[in-house]
């Protein structure tokens, strides 16, 4: 539920969306970015960087062997609002 909370939340905040599917997520650099707590999961997990959120969904691909079913979703132009939406992380 958490999950589906900050995707809503970031796509109404970010200045832009970029999806990407299958081998294209392996070109995702999450150097300085810091993974998103409350959201970690099994099925995707969620990277906070400067200005923007990563969202990688690879459950459902792992699960069926499928790799071209992996998807990322990053919502960048984020203000300090977009990033946290008024949670302190303590990071």
């Amino acid at each position: 539920m958490e999950s589906l909370a900050l995707a809503h939340h970031a796509s109404m905040w970010a200045r832009q969306v970029t999806k990407l599917v299958g081998d294209d997520v392996d070109g995702i650099e999450l150097n300085g970015f810091a993974p998103v707590r409350e959201v970690t999961g099994l099925a995707d997990t969620w990277w906070r960087g400067p200005d923007s959120l990563v969202a990688l969904y690879s459950g459902e691909a792992t699960a069926l062997d499928f790799p071209r079913g992996r998807i990322t979703v990053i919502y960048s132009g984020l203000d300090e609002w977009g990033l946290r939406g008024g949670v302190d992380d303590g990071g």
